[in-house]
Parts: structure tokens; sequence; C-alpha cells
């Protein structure tokens, strides 16, 4: 097992080093000067000069790509003009609420689609299994910050059940329902796709499961019919359910991004919006590379997972 955690390590590493390749080249592709696009139209030749000589911006393309590089391998992201702080920090703190939104949304969707692909197998054709499909399809077919912002209209200013955006109320105390009560609704709306999705794609694997020979033999030895789908039939069905895990685990991911816009979720996804717009190069590109790097780690402890359960996978 050591072995082959290994190899998929050492595969990451092209990855990685491709997409900081496409980052840096988007971000320098970026029509306009960023110096006089930070300092705004009024500032004089020689500022903007001294500005592109202090971020580095007055080198060669590739010259400039490398330092960033060797900076970064070193865990200096480089500091962020428009925050004063360094990169790093900014990406680790905002990354701990993303972590929050984007973890829960994980489990809501991987809880509910798996149970909900269990059962419209298991019901094939009934009624059960008719209005998982419809609500699936429902699911899967609004956009998930149209949906966010109909929550916040719904739930938060009409009934006023739930804080219609942030992560903490402004005024009283910071504990743990606090954070419930504004996570719900953000959780939620960025889960609804994903759980269609692994819904989906659970039904198809547990009823290509259910046609086995082995579930057919647990039948007949009498097994209750319970056991066979969620002990018998469920574990074998994870092999091919658990890379849709992987799969959807980052499009949660990228998908907190215009969650977090629609809810004011302090997260990396609003701080890579807001830095765009400010022109902050060094701050999009750590943000962006760091939660590459989370996904594919992500990717790859569910490879392990898989061949854990499925050892033909590691030959």
């Amino acid at each position: 097992m050591t072995g082959y955690i290994l190899k998929r390590l050492i595969s990451a590493v092209p990855v990685l080093l491709g997409i900081s390749v496409i980052v840096f080249l988007i971000m320098a592709m970026i029509p306009g000067d960023p110096a006089t696009a930070i300092l705004g139209s009024y500032a004089t030749p020689e500022n903007v000069e001294k500005l592109n000589r202090d971020l580095g911006l007055d080198k060669p393309l590739v010259q400039r790509y490398f330092i960033w590089l060797g900076n970064m391998l070193q865990g200096d992201f480089g500091r962020s003009f428009s925050l004063n702080r360094a990169v790093l920090d900014e990406v680790l703190e905002r990354f701990n609420a993303t972590l929050v939104l984007a973890g829960t949304s994980f489990v809501i969707c991987s809880i509910l689609g798996v149970a909900a692909g269990v059962v419209s197998a298991a019901r094939q054709y009934g009624l059960a299994d008719k209005a998982i499909t419809f609500a699936v399809l429902l699911g899967i077919s609004i956009p998930s910050f149209f949906l966010g912002m109909m929550m916040i209209l719904i739930f938060a200013v009409n009934l006023r059940w739930f804080p219609v955006s942030g992560m903490w109320p402004i005024y009283g105390a910071r504990d743990l329902s606090a954070l419930v009560s504004h996570l719900t609704l953000p959780a939620i709306a960025l889960a609804v796709v994903a759980t269609g999705v692994i819904a989906r794609l659970s039904r198809s694997a547990m009823l290509e499961v259910l046609r086995q020979d082995f579930i057919r033999t647990a039948r007949a030895k009498g097994v209750h019919e319970r056991s066979v789908i969620w002990r018998h039939g469920l574990r074998a069905a994870m092999v091919s359910i658990i890379p849709v895990l992987g799969i959807q685990a980052g499009f949660v991911l990228s998908g907190a991004v215009y969650i977090e816009m629609v809810f004011q979720w302090p997260g990396v996804g609003r701080m890579l919006v807001d830095a765009i717009l400010k022109r902050d190069i060094l701050l999009v590109q750590g943000g962006v590379v760091f939660v590459a790097a989370c996904y594919v780690l992500f990717n790859i402890a569910v490879d392990v997972a898989q061949s854990l359960l499925d050892p033909r996978i590691k030959a």
C-alpha cells in the first residue's frame, strides 16, 4: 500500500506543475498593466515603474514563473499588496471557512446521494424510485446560485428562519448554534446538484451489483433482504461509487466560489473574486494552486480508499 501511495503522490507532481503553469499564464495574459490597475489612472510613470519593479513584473515571463515557483516550493507564496499580508496566511485563514462549507456540503450530498441511489435501485420502477428520480432530476436542473438566492428569499427574508448571509452574527456569541444557523442554507444550496449526481450514479452501480450471482446466492440462502442490499450490495457498489464521490468533492470545492459570493461566506472563493477584481496577482495564483493541491490530494485519498475495497486496482 505504501508503494501505491508513493506512486500516486509522484504522479500528482506533473499535474500540480501543469496547474501552476496554466494559472500563471492566465494571470499574465489578462489585458492591461497590473501596476496601473493597482495604482489607478492618475499614477505617475515613475510610480508605475517602481511598482512593476517591486512586483517583479519587469522581468521576462519565464523568469518570473520560475522565481514564483521556486519561492512557492519553499513555502513563500508571496505577499498580497491589497491586504498587506502573506498570501499563505490569508489563504489558510480563508480555507478554514471554505472547508467548513464544502465539508458540510460533501457530507450531506454523500449520505443523501448514496442512500437515495440505494433505495431507488432496491425499489426499481416502484413509487419510491420514480419519486427519487423526479427529485434528483429537479435538483440537477436547478443552478446552485439561483437556488441559493431563492432560499435566501424564502427562508431568510420571508420566513426569517435563518440568517441572510455571513458565517457569524455581527453581534452575539460565535458558538456552534450560530455557525449551524448560518451554515444551513449555503451548505444545502451547494449540496443539491452533487446529491443528484451521486444518487443517479449510485443507482446505476447498485442495479449492476444486485444482478450479480453472489446477491442471488445470498437471497437463496435466506439472508434478510435489508442485509443483502445494505451490507453485501452496497459494499460491492462502493468500488464504483467512491470515484464519483471524489469527483463531486471537486465540484463542491469549486462550487463554493459562487455560493460564497451569494451568501457572503468569508472563504477562499470570495477571496479569489475580490483578488481578481483588485488585480492581486500573487493572491489569485497562490489561492488557486493551494485549492488545486487540496483537490489532488483528496483524489489520491479516494484512490487509496478504492484500492482498499478492491485490491485489483493497485495492479
